[in-house]
């Protein structure tokens, strides 16, 4: 991820007290395609999860879907990158291959910024569906402001200098900005992102506590919802390496640049399809209770979703519950009783709105949208 121009790289020679054979390519390819592939089977199990149950997609999917494939993209010029030298110390690679990796570098910078971008939007949408009044226009802040912030900062890679192929070839007649500029807006773009992170993961906590739920089950939701924290705090290590920039040595000071900025994409994108996976989750659960049932030939079994119990009359109840979400079980459930169905809808009128609330909610945790 290019930051500082690189009008001033010189190949050749070396830097004394410096081991020139020491290189950042194998933990580089290593890093960014683990997380590649742990992002992808994520965002595959999410999208499962959500047409199994004949779930329809909103923008928030089609956005993450789009900030899966630039990172994909970025991810395969990375390893291009790497196989060209990127990793090593500039002094052992060639002018016409620095001159290479540094449009590369643009490139896949560009990349990085807008799968961040797109990965940060997509889960910030999820929240607009669980959000309102002050809150939810507060969220509609973050997600316009990140962008601008993140978009100009993927601008500046390209306008930095003029022409813009004075940066990856210094060779060319040009001026480029003073680099303390791209360095103090690329600390503060990073640094917004991960506020956008934190704020977006912790926003869903107040919601979350006061519904009527077991405590167990509100942490285990909250933090299904808040995995973002963890893309910010990748975001922080990513701003913190970029002073590194400044030494000139760029193929190699950068790597941890690339490591990091990867990760906090594919960790965003892991952290948007997590709660979606509480279905899976459920189904195991409800499978080891049928199960379970059957081979103990109690008088409570369970079967697709139903409670049966024979009670002391010897009439048969029957309690039908909705797969969808353990929770929803408060709102709504269908008691069947000696032959006669009976509706308990224990969300009468004065409860409708906390009803709909939870069932927003519990959507959202386990891919319901």
């Amino acid at each position: 991820m290019s930051v500082l121009p690189r009008n001033q790289i010189q190949s050749g020679g070396s830097v004394e007290g410096v081991d020139s054979d020491d290189t950042y390519g194998p933990r580089i390819l290593i890093a960014c395609c683990l997380v590649e592939v742990l992002s992808t089977v994520l965002i595959t199990l999410r999208f499962y999860c959500k047409l199994k149950r004949a779930r329809r997609l909103w923008w928030d999917d089609y956005i993450l879907a789009s900030a899966w494939l630039f990172q994909t993209c970025d991810v395969a010029l990375i390893s291009i990158n790497v196989g060209l030298g990127e990793g090593q110390h500039v002094w052992r690679l060639s002018r016409g291959v620095l001159s290479t990796l540094g449009l590369n570098g643009n490139v896949s910078g560009t990349l990085s910024i807008i799968a961040a971008c797109l990965s940060k939007t997509s889960f910030g949408l999820t929240l607009l569906r669980l959000t309102a009044g002050l809150t939810r226009k507060g969220v509609i802040f973050l997600i316009v402001s990140m962008n601008i912030a993140l978009g100009l900062s993927a601008l500046f890679i390209w306008l930095q200098c003029d022409p813009p192929a004075k940066a990856w070839s210094p060779d060319l007649d040009g001026t480029c900005w003073d680099p303390s500029f791209s360095f103090k807006y690329g600390v503060f773009s990073g640094a917004y992102s991960a506020f956008t992170d934190l704020v977006l993961s912790i926003l869903p906590w107040p919601l979350i506590w006061r519904l009527q739920m077991e405590t167990k089950e509100k942490v285990g939701v909250a933090v299904a919802i808040s995995m973002g924290v963890f893309s910010a705090g990748a975001a922080v290590a990513k701003t913190v390496q970029l002073r590194y920039l400044s030494r000139g040595d760029f193929t190699y000071y950068e790597s941890e640049v690339v490591i990091w900025g990867t990760v906090e994409t594919a960790v965003a994108i892991m952290a948007a399809s997590v709660p979606f996976l509480r279905v899976l989750v459920v189904e195991a659960q409800s499978a080891y209770a049928r199960r379970d049932g059957v081979s103990g030939g109690s008088g409570r079994t369970r079967t697709r979703g139903a409670e049966h119990t024979d009670n002391a009359a010897g009439a048969s109840e029957v309690v039908l519950t909705s797969d969808k979400s353990p929770y929803d079980v408060e709102s709504s459930q269908i008691t069947l009783r000696s032959g006669e169905a009976m509706l308990a809808d224990e969300g009468r009128e004065g409860q409708h709105d906390g009803a709909r609330r939870l069932t927003n909610i519990t959507n959202a945790a386990v891919g319901g949208i």
